[in-house]
Order: structure tokens, then sequence, then C-alpha cells
């Protein structure tokens, strides 16, 4: 029985995670930049975040505010902007665990 030749870690681009895999549909992966080339740190980046989020909550709870105020009857944009404020939210916290679970791991690794 003849295998397939599965051996991806040879073809992995230098400064990636991903195989540059041989089919037409795959994107080519590019080389993780780093330093000064990244422009922006991941403090910046996590912060830029975390500032869209709060940014859509408080256009929700805005929303919400001004409906039942009766400032707005648009009922639609108000449950879409609650909804979407919600899915960013969950996301925040999935990566926030994730990261949690990624600092755990690092923490318990001996040197």
């Amino acid at each position: 029985m003849d295998l397939p030749n599965y051996d991806v870690m040879s073809r992995v681009a230098s400064g990636t995670f991903v195989p540059d895999l041989a089919t037409p549909a795959a994107p080519k992966s590019e080389p993780i930049p780093t330093g000064d080339a990244a422009g922006t740190s991941f403090k910046d980046t996590v912060k830029q975040i975390l500032g869209d989020v709060n940014s859509k909550l408080n256009t929700a709870d805005q929303g919400v505010v001004d409906l039942a105020t009766g400032k707005t009857n648009n009922t639609q944009k108000v449950v879409t902007s609650v909804e979407e404020a919600n899915l960013a939210m969950s996301f925040t916290i999935a990566v926030r665990n994730k990261l949690l679970e990624a600092y755990t791991e690092i923490n318990r690794m001996q040197v």
C-alpha cells in the first residue's frame, strides 16, 4: 500500500506557522512581522479591540435607552446593535479565556 508523502514541515515558510500547501485554492502564507516591522504592539492591538467592544456596548446601551424613552422607533436597529455588542463581548471573553489558558500552560512548563 503506497501512502502519499505528508512531509509538510519541510514546506513551512520561514517566520510562519502554516505550511505552503501546493493547492491552487490555498493562499500563500506570509511571514509574521516582528519588532518594528509589525507596526503596532500586542498591547496597542488589544487596547484597540477592547475600545471597539466598549464602543459597541455603549452604542447598544444608548439604543436601548432611546427605544425605552421613545426617542426612536427603529427596533431592528436597536436589536442589531445589541446582538452585535453581545457577539463582540462573547468573542472578547473567549479570547481572554484562551489567553489565560495559554498563560497557565506556560506557567506549568518546567525550565
